[in-house]
């Protein structure tokens, strides 16, 4: 279980928001985390998350998604792996382990989604996925840490119908 704590800084479809949800419920599934898990997610524009992309990482440019652990998990391992360190994280409030934050700029989002040639929805929840994947331990620094959070990020996404091309109509 997940419980998504959404910042609307910029409004979105609600039935984007939807697919958020389903890929996160997916996500924290899939990596057979059995604790009820919380995340802080800010959905923003341009300008703000250029603004935290320039203040934590010293790039001053605006991005997709940005993702702020609060776990630091061992090399190797992920959250699935590491309950006990899952519930230092414990919050009271939320009755839940806080995974962390994430930013995801709604207008890039969507430049991204038509850039590729998929729905606001597959790069809304791709985006989810790609965030929560980093919340729970995942990176994609070196080619094989990379190719294990794209495997991860496909099965998640695969188990909720979200496939990367629109289906051919024939």
């Amino acid at each position: 279980m997940i419980y998504l704590d959404w910042d609307l800084q910029v409004q979105t479809d609600p039935d984007i928001r939807a697919g958020m949800n389903a890929a996160a419920e997916a996500a924290v599934c899939r990596e057979g985390i059995r604790l009820p898990c919380a995340v802080h997610i800010c959905l923003c524009d341009d300008h703000l998350i250029a603004e935290i992309n320039e203040k934590y990482r010293g790039i001053a440019a605006s991005t997709d998604v940005l993702s702020f652990p609060s776990v630091s998990y061992p090399a190797g391992k992920t959250a699935g792996s590491c309950e006990p360190l899952l519930r230092l994280e414990f919050d009271d409030e939320a009755r839940a382990c806080f995974l962390g934050d994430l930013f995801i700029s709604v207008p890039h989002m969507l430049r991204q989604a038509e850039e590729y040639g998929h729905s606001a929805l597959r790069e809304g929840c791709y985006l989810m996925v790609h965030g929560l994947c980093h919340l729970m331990g995942y990176d994609h620094i070196q080619e094989e840490e990379r190719n294990r959070m794209r495997a991860m990020e496909e099965q998640i996404l695969s188990s909720v119908n979200i496939t990367r091309f629109p289906a051919s109509k024939e």
